[in-house]
């Protein structure tokens, strides 16, 4: 993935103000949106980007052909789409291994199709093992598997997707397992040099994630052979 200042290709890093690059973009130039903004939290984290956060979701919306697809707390409102877009689901990232208060996530899906989608339940832990060597130093990282699923379930093979609030690039490098594009976009340049690794990486030594499976039912109890005997008188 290359590191430039504007997107020319399918594939890019980009270390640069989010709204600046998205402001440059054609309308309706990739497919979808899948990011995690900025938002209200308990933990006082991102509180001087909060705006940035909703101003990219909303250009996000002029920039995607299909879907804007963003994490959100569910302890406060969710943004309303704009004129000709619709709030068509509300997934939940259950977090196993949380130690908040309030162990999950909402994923809000935007599309520009009038038409309710199945909502979703993820359980799937922040620090998966899976890629438990891939987590930095941002606050907020999530699972690969997760945006997996997000991209598979809203792009299809050789789309792009543009992530303008990039992290440390596991949109990326979910995409780049998927065999999708990716655009991401990061302002932090700890973040976004974090992120150039893992793709790299993933180049040098392409792996398989293996798909989050569904938790089967818990089972009653096997009776047992060890009961007490009754007494002979």
């Amino acid at each position: 993935m290359n590191t430039n200042e504007n997107p020319t290709h399918n594939d890019e890093l980009l270390i640069k103000d989010c709204l600046e690059v998205m402001m440059a973009m054609p309308n309706q130039s990739i497919d979808a949106v899948i990011t995690d903004p900025p938002y209200p939290n308990g933990q006082g984290l991102f509180t001087t980007q909060l705006i940035d956060g909703l101003i990219g979701l909303y250009l996000a919306t002029k920039k995607a052909k299909n879907y804007v697809v963003f994490f959100w707390s569910p302890n406060n409102e969710t943004p309303r789409p704009p004129l000709g877009w619709w709030h068509v689901a509300t997934h939940i990232w259950h977090k196993p291994d949380a130690k908040s208060s309030t162990p999950y996530e909402h994923i809000i899906v935007w599309s520009r199709s009038y038409k309710r989608m199945q909502s979703k339940v993820w359980t799937i832990p922040i620090l998966d093992y899976r890629t438990l060597r891939e987590f930095g130093t941002h606050p907020t990282q999530k699972p690969v598997r997760l945006l997996r699923n997000l991209v598979e379930l809203y792009t299809k093979e050789g789309e792009t997707v543009l992530d303008p609030f990039g992290g440390t690039g596991t949109t990326a490098v979910a995409c780049r397992y998927a065999k999708r594009h990716c655009i991401i976009i990061e302002s932090n340049p700890e973040h976004a040099a974090f992120a150039q690794q893992r793709l790299e990486k993933k180049e040098q030594a392409p792996e398989r994630i293996e798909q989050p499976t569904t938790p089967e039912a818990a089972q009653p109890p096997t009776p047992s052979d060890d009961r007490p005997k009754p007494k002979r008188r």
